[in-house]
């Protein structure tokens, strides 16, 4: 870590290169499935491709694998933001833009994801479903905040098991 700036006795604390936050990214993706850092880069790898095609069956089948390596006991007593975070942490060691609790007039989109031709409003839900996390983006209008841009805009509802430790259901739609 490097300083990257000062206000009074607080400093903030940042990446020197791309090289070194990649590496602390994998560690981290390796220090979560428990481990070695290196195998996590070929799901990174298939994760990013199947994002890039739009593929968000495949990118959502892989999540699971890398959730199936997780030992159980990492589990008890998790709360959606557990789930939420693990996807965070994912989808930024990939190298694709994520922004988590994005804030909007009526409320804070769970994360979005863009590539270079969507933007991906994500709305997670634990043991609720795909179609509440839906209503709640369009309710709150998440979406607004994007018509200006030149992209595709989907809402992409996901809903987590804590049952079953892994995304059971998703759905997306297109805005």
């Amino acid at each position: 870590m490097t300083i990257k700036g000062q206000y009074r006795n607080i400093y903030q604390l940042g990446y020197p290169n791309q090289e070194v936050k990649e590496s602390m990214l994998q560690h981290l993706m390796g220090a979560f499935r428990h481990e070695d850092a290196g195998k996590s880069s070929s799901i990174a790898y298939h994760i990013e491709n199947a994002f890039i095609a739009n593929d968000l069956d495949d990118v959502f089948e892989r999540v699971n694998g890398m959730f199936a390596t997780i030992p159980y006991r990492l589990f008890e007593n998790q709360q959606e933001k557990y789930y939420h975070s693990l996807v965070h942490i994912l989808f930024t060691y990939l190298g694709i833009y994520i922004h988590s609790e994005v804030n909007t007039s009526k409320g804070s989109i769970d994360a979005v994801v863009q590539t270079d031709t969507h933007i991906y409003i994500l709305e997670f839900k634990l043991d609720k479903s795909a179609d509440q996390a839906l209503e709640q983006i369009q309710d709150k209008g998440y979406a607004d905040k994007f018509l200006n841009e030149k992209k595709k805009v989907l809402a992409v509802g996901v809903n987590f098991s804590s049952k079953e430790k892994k995304v059971v259901e998703w759905k997306t739609l297109e805005l």
